[in-house]
């Protein structure tokens, strides 16, 4: 299973997810319009844009923060997290990669709270990083994988609070997209599926304040 993505099928599931996990987040946050993010969105977007876009004059950047599963195995233990600060996709991919965390990071800090949506960026990408260091052994670097169970994250949210079919259904083509991704050989559904049980997970612990669970919204 690698972490390169799968193509164009890789692509269309990628973007199934984040339309389906935009459309779950205007359940709670009603019309999602372009305002001024959150601060816990810009500080968290530039952690990881800074050295995503330094790598490109520094390609240093990238050697040191990248993902090696034979060094994470000699004690570099902390490639698991800051491979998600640099990109390995080009100045192409590391475009794309930041643009969809824009987008991202702000629904999410609005829909979870600034806390809760760092826990979960944070906790996917360790998870994300484990796997691909060592039950699916797979070199690499970016925050798409994070940013993907951010996104299906929404899913094990609204499932948690909601008996509208709709919105159901919306979580399940995310869940269904992840497993898709999974079938591909494209490591990335593991990060979909993370993202939804981490969702329904914290959604049970320590639900989102500001939207009671019976004015969730339909689709």
């Amino acid at each position: 299973m690698t972490t390169s993505g799968g193509g164009w099928a890789s692509a269309v599931l990628f973007a199934v997810v984040l339309v389906l996990a935009t459309m779950l987040a205007s359940t709670r946050l009603g019309e999602v319009r372009l305002t001024r993010p959150p601060r816990t969105a810009v500080v968290l977007w530039l952690l990881i844009a800074v050295p995503s876009l330094l790598q490109i004059a520094v390609p240093a950047v990238l050697d040191a923060l990248e993902r090696d599963p034979d060094q994470i195995r000699d004690h570099q233990w902390w490639r698991i997290f800051t491979s998600v600060a640099v990109q390995d996709g080009g100045v192409a991919g590391t475009v794309v990669n930041l643009l969809v965390l824009a987008w991202l990071a702000p629904l999410a800090v609005r829909v979870w709270g600034g806390v809760r949506a760092v826990l979960l960026f944070v906790a996917s990408q360790i998870i994300f990083g484990l796997f691909t260091a060592f039950l699916f052994p797979s070199p690499g670097a970016g925050n798409s994988g994070a940013t993907l169970a951010l996104a299906a994250s929404f899913a094990g949210l609204v499932v948690m609070q909601s008996k509208e079919w709709r919105v159901l259904a919306a979580s399940g083509g995310i869940v269904l997209a992840g497993v898709l991704l999974v079938v591909v050989d494209d490591a990335h559904g593991l990060a979909v599926l993370t993202g939804a049980l981490l969702g329904a997970a914290l959604a049970t612990v320590s639900p989102p304040t500001g939207d009671p669970t019976d004015r969730v919204r339909t689709l």
